[in-house]
């Protein structure tokens, strides 16, 4: 610290008095917002409307639009924690939800990673594994499935048109630094007309190698399913197309581009 301000009480004190200042602006303004969800909640309906509230476009596009204004020391993955907390809470608002986890895995790292992304308002729940973990979410509907991509299973042979549950977000959406895996975030049908920046798909093959020449984009996993055969798991951008190899090929949503850190 500068020693002129250590010298300075008279300084020190009215540093301190903006910094209460802006708390209580923060705090403020927090509240503000919860009376304008409460407006939009009588607008839209959505206090007696069944249905899922999330709208993942709409948040990629706010934590793009963060990125790219965010400037000085305060690290980019702490804003971006808030405001993924003040996200999921207001969304919590709109429509009460619960995230189901596995018991599969590394399920510190999971948890860490889930309440980086839906903060400390919204109830998760733990079950053996992502099956029973997806299967609970599919019962009550308005819910969220957060499941590694490796070691559960091959948990997207289970997302069909029947059931309407599909990917809707990639994990972490910010490298903060700690240990992290590759996650998803699967959710029912939403009200969200934005186009992925990444389609999903699964489909059955005949051989563990039989995409590894596939440029067409990125295949994030190959697994043994129920039914004894391997299921693929692929991502493909806009303009790409599946690979031919890839058999009884549907759809499974998508996700957005993570946040990019600038510097």
């Amino acid at each position: 610290m500068d020693g002129k301000l250590q010298n300075n009480p008279q300084r020190l004190t009215e540093l301190r008095g903006k910094i209460d200042a802006v708390d209580e602006s923060i705090h403020h303004l927090l509240m503000q917002r919860a009376n304008v969800i409460d407006e939009l909640i009588k607008v839209k309906g959505a206090a007696t409307k069944k249905g899922a509230a999330f709208w993942p476009g709409r948040e990629a596009s706010m934590m793009s639009t963060l990125a790219q204004r965010h400037t000085g020391s305060l690290p980019l993955g702490m804003v971006v924690h808030i405001w993924r907390d003040i996200i999921s809470t207001f969304t919590y608002l709109q429509a009460n939800y619960t995230v189901h986890l596995s018991g599969q895995g590394d399920t510190d790292v999971i948890r860490d990673m889930a309440r980086f992304q839906f903060g400390f308002t919204v109830p998760f729940q733990s079950h053996t594994d992502a099956q029973s973990a997806l299967q609970a979410a599919i019962d009550e509907g308005n819910a969220l499935v957060v499941l590694a991509l490796s070691g559960q299973s091959c948990w997207w042979q289970h997302l069909n048109s029947a059931n309407g549950f599909g990917i809707m977000a990639r994990l972490p959406v910010i490298g903060t630094g700690k240990p992290q895996l590759d996650a998803f975030v699967v959710a029912p049908p939403i009200s969200d007309p934005v186009p992925f920046d990444w389609r999903a798909y699964t489909g059955t093959i005949a051989d563990q190698n039989q995409l590894d020449d596939w440029t067409g984009g990125e295949t994030l996993a190959i697994e043994p399913g129920d039914d004894g055969k391997l299921h693929a798991l692929i991502a493909i951008a806009e303009g790409g197309t599946a690979p031919k190899s890839l058999l009884d090929i549907r759809a499974v949503g998508g996700y957005f581009a993570p946040v990019a850190q600038s510097g």
